[in-house]
C-alpha cells in the first residue's frame, strides 16, 4: 500500500460509540474482493476525538502501529490508497479507536489482476505463494514477501522484517510473546510455560515486553486472556526470576490498563485474580 490520504468526513454524524470499521472497493463497489490495482477506502466511526491505531498482519507479519490519526468531532476518520504487485497475499486488519477493538476484524486477500481465460499458474511454497498469469500488461509473476522483505500498512508506513537469526535478544522474546498472544487460548498456558524460561522473559520483564509489543494497540478478550495465562506463567516459580524482576510493578500497571479496556464483568474479575496471583508471588519464595 502506498502513501495514503487521510480524509475526515464530518457531514454524517457518528451512529454508535461502538467502533466501527469497513472497507470498501473504490474500484469496483459491488465486488468484495481486492485486486492488484484496486483503489480502496477504509471508514471508520465511533466516539468523537479518540486515537485510532492499527494492527496489520500480511502473510503471517504481524505489525502492531502507532497512533496514526484521531476521529473528528462526528467520531468520523476515513483513508484511501491503491494496491500494488507489493501487497500481494492474505491481509488482516484489527482497528482500535479509543483504545476499544473496531469490529470487525477485517480479512481479505489482494489477488493478481490475471485476465479471465487467460493462462494462470498457482506455486505454493509452505508460507510463500507465486502466481504466474496473463494480465492486460502481459504475463507477470506475482510472489507473497518473503520473510526478509518489507512491506506497507493500511496507513503507508513500511515496516521492515528481519530474520530469526537478526533479531537481538529482545526482539526475539517478544516474537515470543507475540505468538502467545494471538495464538489459540489452549495452547498459551503449556506453550508459556515451555517458552518464558528459554526466552529469559520471566516475571515483571514479561510485562514490559508485552506493553512495549502491543503499544496503543488493544486486544480482543481471548487474547487478553491469553495474556493473564502468559503472566500467570512467568510468576509461576518466583524462585526462579531475577531479583529485579520478582516485583511486578509493570505487571499491575499492565492489568489495570486491561481493566479499564475491559467490557465483561468476568474478565474484569480474572484479571483482578491476576493481580492477586502476581502481587503475591514474591511471598511465596519464603
Amino acid at each position: 500500500m502506498r502513501v495514503l490520504l487521510i480524509l475526515t468526513l464530518s457531514a454524517v454524524p457518528a451512529l454508535s460509540q461502538t467502533p466501527q470499521v469497513r472497507i470498501v472497493n473504490a474500484t469496483r463497489p459491488a465486488s468484495r474482493d481486492f485486486r492488484i490495482g484496486d483503489h480502496f477506502e477504509i471508514l471508520i466511526t465511533g466516539a468523537p476525538k479518540q486515537p485510532i491505531s492499527v494492527r496489520t498482519v500480511i502473510n503471517g507479519s504481524t505489525d502492531w502501529g502507532p497512533v496514526i490519526g484521531a476521529t473528528d468531532d462526528m467520531g468520523r476518520w476515513s483513508t484511501t490508497g491503491r494496491l500494488d504487485k507489493n501487497d500481494f497475499g492474505d491481509w488482516i486488519e484489527v482497528w482500535t479507536v479509543g483504545g476499544k477493538l473496531a469490529s470487525p476484524r477485517i480479512s481479505f486477500t489482494v489477488d493478481a489482476p490475471c485476465l479471465p481465460g487467460g493462462q494462470k499458474f498457482l506455486y505454493i511454497f509452505g508460507m510463500p505463494k507465486a502466481v504466474i498469469c496473463d494480465t492486460a500488461e502481459g504475463r507477470q509473476t506475482f510472489m507473497t514477501p518473503s520473510a526478509s522483505d518489507s512491506f506497507r500498512t493500511p496507513d503507508g508506513r513500511l515496516v521492515s522484517r528481519r530474520k530469526s537469526e537478526n533479531m537481538t535478544t529482545e526482539e526475539f522474546h517478544m516474537e515470543i510473546l507475540q505468538n502467545l498472544i494471538t495464538g489459540p487460548a489452549g495452547d498459551t498456558a503449556q506453550s508459556a510455560r515451555v517458552s518464558l524460561p528459554s526466552s529469559g522473559g520471566l516475571g515483571d520483564e514479561t510485562a514490559r515486553l508485552i506493553t512495549r509489543l502491543i503499544s496503543v494497540n488493544a486486544l480482543s478478550g481471548d487474547e487478553t486472556r491469553n495474556v493473564l495465562t502468559i503472566l500467570h506463567a512467568a510468576f509461576e516459580k518466583p524462585e526462579t526470576i531475577a531479583i529485579s524482576a520478582r516485583t511486578p510493578s509493570k505487571t499491575v500497571q499492565l492489568l489495570h490498563h486491561l481493566t479499564d479496556l475491559a467490557d465483561d464483568a468476568t474478565l474484569k474479575q480474572q484479571i483482578a485474580d491476576t493481580i492477586t496471583y502476581v502481587q503475591t508471588a514474591q511471598s511465596r519464595i519464603q
